[in-house]
């Protein structure tokens, strides 16, 4: 082991996460906290809905088929009721969606997954247009995820939608520290909804 690696897995022993040597999301966000230092600062910045619509963002053109990748989920995710293998999304988000499913499972833990619903996955990449809009769906990049559909319609608000509850800010705080905006917290509906573009 290195010297270096060495330091950092001291670092993170101190900071209270888990000590594997690894800079990754979850290890700056308690350095900040450590430091004083919002977390929000260190979030990455993606791109507005207008950039990537205009087709001229780090996302490329929509419905880029050659720019998504596979990725297996840190916990069993199931479509419909069946478990699915890996999902598919934009390869300038991979890396975050990953490192996202497993900080939930180290917060949750599979039961409250599974009692949450947060295993439910309803879908990511998909060439289609918003909901009830003309204008292409951020998912049509490979840029937005669902969850929870069957408890999370488009319509409907808090607190009936499941993901508004309060044990859910966790799940959300986690995608927002990663840069993505739920639409249930930014707008009030679609709380199914997170994707890797700003609304303005």
């Amino acid at each position: 082991m290195s010297s270096d690696t060495a330091t950092i897995k001291k670092i993170q022993q101190k900071v209270g996460v888990t000590a594997d040597g690894i800079i990754g999301p979850k290890t700056l966000a308690a350095i900040s906290a450590a430091l004083g230092i919002p977390a929000a600062e260190n979030a990455p910045q993606w791109p507005t809905q207008a950039q990537v619509r205009k087709g001229t963002s780090i996302f490329g053109k929509p419905g880029n088929e050659s720019a998504l990748v596979n990725i297996v989920p840190a916990y069993p995710l199931y479509y419909e009721g069946k478990r699915v293998k890996t999902i598919r999304v934009h390869e300038k988000i991979a890396t975050h969606v990953q490192d996202i499913l497993r900080e939930v499972l180290e917060h949750y833990g599979q039961e409250a997954i599974t009692r949450l619903g947060l295993d439910q996955y309803g879908g990511s990449y998909n060439y289609r247009s918003n909901t009830g809009g003309s204008a292409l769906s951020m998912h049509a990049w490979g840029i937005a995820l669902d969850f929870a559909p069957a408890t999370n319609a488009y319509s409907t608000k808090a607190p009936k939608a499941s993901l508004s509850c309060p044990e859910c800010n966790a799940w959300w705080e986690i995608w927002e520290r990663h840069g993505a905006v739920s639409l249930g917290r930014s707008a009030g509906c679609d709380w199914m909804h997170v994707q890797f573009a700003k609304l303005k």
